[in-house]
């Protein structure tokens, strides 16, 4: 007899893969819309919709990918990317919210830069955490990267930062599910994951999460090796 959990999980798998399909029907169709909008008639709320309809399809990506983690059968496959082109993607990613609230954003990367890395789970990652950024902060957001025997890459707001008691999760980030707020820790929780993903040799990925940084709100860090 099958196991009821793991018939569970296959279930939900299944169904979270079918609303992503759904969604991103639905994405699609938006974006027609937009794009044949005459500029005069388009507003913040319609980049607002497509954001937010574009968050909820990473997050069911990022759920479809953390079943396939835990199950291992998730595809792994790094790569060299060059860092300013691959941040620049995420950016435009998330341009409906940046222009939506009127925000400006630096890249602060070398345009020579090269990593290795998954750009595909990266690109997830880095993508939740910077439409997290643009929602919570006030008008500012600064992208940089450093590489030396591991490479940094850099999210900072001007916002009021990351609250006390997501700090002291510490990498538990699934246990920072607040019902008052909405927040799932989801996003930290997929990125972490990613990052663990990355290692060489006796290094292991990680990400780090602080308050100040050049722009005085939140920092966000995700450490490869």
């Amino acid at each position: 007899m099958s196991n009821p959990e793991n018939l569970f999980s296959t279930i939900l798998a299944s169904t979270v893969h079918d609303m992503k399909n759904s969604l991103g029907l639905l994405l699609d169709a938006i974006n027609t819309i937009l794009t044949d909008l005459p500029k005069e008639k388009s507003s913040s709320e319609y980049g607002i919709v497509q954001y937010e309809s574009s968050r909820v399809n990473n997050s069911l990506m990022q759920l479809l990918a953390l079943y396939k983690i835990e199950n291992n059968q998730l595809p792994f496959t790094p790569g060299y990317h060059n860092l300013y082109d691959f941040i620049e993607e995420q950016i435009l990613a998330n341009q409906p919210l940046l222009e939506a609230k009127k925000f400006s954003y630096t890249i602060d990367i070398d345009e020579m830069h090269e990593a290795v890395f998954d750009d595909s789970l990266i690109s997830m990652a880095i993508s939740n955490i910077l439409g997290n950024a643009i929602r919570y902060t006030h008008s500012q957001i600064l992208i940089s990267a450093d590489i030396g025997e591991e490479v940094c890459i850099t999210i900072c707001d001007d916002g009021p930062g990351y609250p006390g008691p997501m700090l002291e999760l510490a990498g538990n980030y699934m246990i920072g599910i607040n019902q008052s707020t909405g927040s799932t820790g989801l996003g930290l929780f997929f990125a972490q994951q990613v990052a663990q993903l990355h290692s060489h040799g006796e290094k292991v990925g990680k990400i780090e999460l602080m308050n100040g940084g050049p722009l005085g709100g939140g920092v966000f860090k995700i450490i490869l090796p």
